[in-house]
């Protein structure tokens, strides 16, 4: 350690494996988990989300959490699935993985969630969407005028082709 130029106290050194160190953190931990300030504890039980990694399967700090984090546009669209026994509509969804479409086998609904069947007045086409998502499918495709047809749950649309 003299080549580092640090000291190191190797006489009275401590090794968190040692009883008498793992002993004196529990103490002290327990010392503050019977403190309180203002008659709140100081320890409590609770949940938090933290930044995982799956490569050194540990927790990360903010500061690993933080390196290299940048805001990259993510490629999404759009997509329209017309239907077999109802060409004139189509199912509308959004995907992130665009290059997966070729092999795309299904669409998938929420068999509980609400569904409009709505008409672009402007263009005269009817889309099937979510609804929670038909502002945005408006703002996204860029759909100026909406009229809602219909509503119906997404068990409504099982074992529907396109």
């Amino acid at each position: 350690m003299n080549r580092f130029g640090r000291w190191i106290d190797f006489q009275n050194d401590y090794k968190t494996m040692d009883k008498s160190f793992m002993e004196s953190v529990w103490w002290t931990f327990a010392q503050i988990y019977k403190k309180e300030v203002n008659g709140r504890p100081l320890v409590y039980r609770g949940s938090k989300i933290m930044p995982f990694s799956t490569r050194c399967n540990t927790v990360l700090s903010n500061f690993e959490a933080g390196q290299n984090y940048k805001d990259v546009k993510d490629p999404a669209i759009v997509v329209t699935f017309p239907l077999v026994d109802e060409p004139d509509v189509s199912l509308i969804a959004w995907t992130t993985t665009p290059w997966t479409l070729p092999s795309n086998l299904a669409c998938a609904v929420n068999p509980e969630f609400e569904y409009v069947k709505f008409l672009d007045e402007e263009k005269g086409k009817t889309y099937i969407c979510f609804e929670g998502l038909l502002k945005q499918v408006q703002k996204q495709c860029n759909i100026q005028k909406v009229k809602v047809i219909s509503k119906m749950k997404g068990q409504d649309l099982d074992g529907k082709e396109y």
